[in-house]
């Protein structure tokens, strides 16, 4: 009785944290969603399994072709999502407005080679974790 009481609880206090802010409502949102792909695609498989035992003798003896559709449609779902969000994530890494600059088309060697410089030019923090590997060519 008691786990249930802090689930409740913590549930409270979490729903109560994101009917106040609209970056968790959006999280949230987007969790669903994804959620939702991933399930999708796991039915989805499993229809696709299910329909594959009106080709055999013995359908009993194939049923496992439901539950393989299902998983390949969840690892399909899955891999969906990942993309999705590590599409979404470059705003977080390379900041709003500079997904344009990082675009492989347009970072040609030139680039590459006049953005090094730059780093180059920059002062770094080495933390005492950095390896101090160098190379030369």
């Amino acid at each position: 009785m008691k786990k249930v009481l802090a689930f409740i609880l913590v549930f409270q206090v979490f729903s109560a944290i994101a009917q106040n802010n609209s970056e968790v409502d959006e999280l949230v949102a987007d969790s669903k969603s994804d959620l939702m792909v991933v399930l999708g695609g796991g039915l989805a498989g499993a229809i696709l399994g299910l329909s594959t035992l009106s080709f055999v003798d013995e359908p009993k003896e194939h049923t496992r072709n439901i539950l393989m559709g299902a998983a390949i449609g969840i690892i399909a779902g899955v891999v969906y999502v990942g993309l999705t969000q590590a599409g979404k994530s470059t705003g977080m890494i390379y900041g709003e407005g500079q997904e344009e600059a990082m675009n492989a088309k347009d970072f040609s060697t030139n680039s590459r080679y006049a953005y090094h410089d730059e780093l180059d030019k920059t002062e770094f923090i080495y933390s005492p974790l950095s390896l101090g590997y160098t190379f030369s060519y």
